[in-house]
């Protein structure tokens, strides 16, 4: 059998489609592509979606476009396929926005509070359209709104994975497609209270895109997420932990818009911000009451003027307790780093450096400088006695699994990390111990914020010695190693691109609690994959640790096609590996469940 090249192909300038000229890429998503084209002078976008692969995706999104007509909505001007002789994309006409993301306009402007709540007001009242429309967006995130150069009017794109009342379903998932961090608490609780239950669906309605949207509000008012946590905690964390209010993490948030935003992220839809109307209606109030505080930019900027000092500090309890400096947005200044002459003892004939008499140090901040040198001292020599080799640190990757592709968005635009949050008693000071990923006892709960250093300091000491104690020895997880040759390469042409993922089993007649073992393994694809058939089996090999991680290299189909893959086993709460059920402690077998997904990868990491 002969494979086609994926469609998803780069369109040279002056291709004609459908009779508009195209000139360049603005975007591309694991779907398909949108380019900007022109047509008797005029600019529009152009979204080419791979037919072979979206089903019928096309037909939907632009039923949905159809249904609305609103100055914050992205217009729709035509649809059909392309080519004509043999249609191998649908193509989606839309107005083309020319400006910047929503993240990218927040970085680069650093905007004030008057400007969010106007853009945010702009999203409000496209969600209200949309949902007077029947129309839920479902992937509601700054990726997919466009702020416009010409007036700094925003819109809302993309609506590849909405839905609407009576719209066929698409697929077989227990929660629809959308970006992990955006999903609502009730999303995530009926995901864990029904991973296992055959044919359950969760069925979103507006608080879902609400909720969606009190996380893109926070992040536009704090330059932060509202939770922390890597994708293994992430829906706990959503489901359980409170964000802090936008205005205690910055103090420049007018205590209105912070009020507003808490209500679009309380946990349950019945207390939540009722509807995108109340919210369009309590921006409208707030903005005709705004004075001159709303216009001071909500971050600083970076550069060394803006740093916060000591002298700033009235009290070492605020000192603790501040961050060190304000959420700063922009462009970050240049440094030059030290080159290896700079690291050496300075040359002969060199003028000495002129002592300076070292600063005092409080008392009570030099317990705490004393708990974290103790705390580093702990954390290296239990890595030492853990890790096989160099230690590292495991980060996990911001997850962008929306299956939207970017409509009308600007090129090579991407997401930002969000920082890692360090310990109630870590200074700025502390070195930084870079440390095998482990399985550590729970840290004690922070002090109340009344707490003093010492008590902090004692905190974090107590926590690291839990480090020390002796337990059950877990063994490391899987070292990187890089794909099979070609695996990438083969994996598209199959339709399968890096960061897809798809259900999976083990070779065993129903669903259950199985044992496993380090070694060889094989699991089966749920359904037709892409262009993989149904039943095709995967083959690879199991390690056992704190979890059951898996990596798959090769996969055999019915008629015995055989061919290199990369793909890694996941929980289907897509967390890496998965969980090891109760009833077997052994350091190379474990119980687990027998489904689970895998994710194609360009390496293992």
């Amino acid at each position: 059998m002969r494979l086609r090249e994926p469609a998803l192909a780069v369109l040279s300038p002056g291709v004609q489609v459908m009779g508009y000229s195209v000139e360049r890429r603005l975007g591309s998503g694991g779907f398909g592509a949108v380019y900007l084209a022109r047509c008797e002078g005029q600019a529009y976008a152009l979204k080419l979606l791979d037919l072979a692969r979206v089903g019928g995706r096309v037909e939907r999104e632009v039923s949905i476009l159809l249904k609305l007509s609103h100055p914050n909505v992205v217009g729709i001007h035509g649809f059909g396929k392309w080519p004509m002789a043999s249609p191998e994309f649908g193509v989606i006409v839309m107005e083309y926005v020319e400006g910047r993301q929503l993240d990218v306009w927040a970085s680069e402007e650093n905007p004030s509070a008057r400007q969010v709540a106007r853009v945010v007001l702009d999203v409000a009242r496209a969600l209200e359209a949309s949902h007077a429309a029947g129309v839920l967006h479902r992937d509601v995130k700054e990726f997919n709104v466009m702020v416009r150069a010409a007036d700094g009017a925003a819109k809302l794109v993309d609506f590849g994975v909405g839905d609407y009342a009576g719209a066929p379903g698409l697929t077989v998932d227990i929660l629809p497609p959308g970006t992990p961090e955006y999903r609502s608490p009730e999303a995530w609780s009926y995901f864990r209270e029904n991973a296992r239950v055959p044919g359950a669906i969760y069925t979103p309605g507006p608080s879902d895109d609400l909720w969606a949207m009190g996380v893109v509000l926070y992040r536009l008012l704090t330059a932060h997420p509202p939770f922390g946590g890597d994708h293994s905690t992430l829906a706990d964390v959503i489901i359980s932990n409170e964000a802090f209010p936008p205005r205690a993490v910055n103090d420049r948030v007018p205590s209105a818009l912070s009020d507003v935003c808490m209500s679009l992220l309380a946990k349950s839809p019945t207390t939540r911000m009722p509807s995108a109307g109340a919210l369009r209606e309590a921006l409208e109030e707030m903005l005709q009451g705004a004075d001159t505080t709303w216009d001071v930019p909500l971050c600083d900027a970076y550069g060394e003027d803006t740093a916060t000092t000591e002298g700033e500090r009235d009290s070492h309890d605020r000192w603790l307790n501040e961050p060190l400096h304000r959420p700063r947005r922009g462009i970050r200044p240049r440094k030059e780093l030290p080159t290896w002459e700079d690291a050496r003892a300075p040359s002969l004939g060199a003028e000495p450096a002129t002592e300076q008499a070292p600063r005092p140090v409080p008392t009570s901040r030099a317990w705490v400088l004393a708990a974290m040198a103790l705390l580093a001292v702990l954390v290296v020599v239990w890595s030492w006695r853990t890790s096989p080799g160099p230690p590292r640190q495991e980060v996990a990757r911001p997850g962008s699994s929306s299956q939207a592709v970017r409509a009308a968005a600007p090129p090579s635009v991407t997401e930002s990390t969000p920082a890692a949050v360090a310990a109630p008693a870590m200074l700025p000071e502390a070195t930084t111990v870079k440390m095998e990923k482990t399985e550590i006892p729970a840290a004690p709960k922070p002090p109340r914020k009344g707490a003093g250093v010492m008590s902090r300091a004692i905190v974090a000491v107590a926590a690291c010695a839990g480090l020390a104690c002796p337990g059950a020895q877990v063994r490391p997880q899987p070292p990187p190693e890089p794909c099979p040759d070609r695996a990438v390469e083969v994996m598209e042409k199959w339709g399968v691109e890096v960061g897809d993922h798809y259900p999976v089993t083990f070779l065993v007649s129903k669903p259950q609690v199985i044992k496993v073992a380090d070694g060889p393994t094989e699991v089966r694809l749920l359904g037709e994959w892409k262009r993989m058939p149904d039943n095709t089996v995967l083959y690879g090999r199991l390690i056992v640790s704190d979890r059951v991680y898996g990596r798959f290299t090769h996969a055999r189909t019915r008629d015995g096609k055989r061919f290199p893959v990369c793909l890694e086993l996941q929980s289907e709460a897509l967390v890496k590996g998965l969980e090891r059920e109760s009833g077997d402690e052994g350091p190379t077998s474990a119980r687990v469940f027998t489904t689970g997904e895998v994710r194609a990868v360009s390496e293992f990491e």
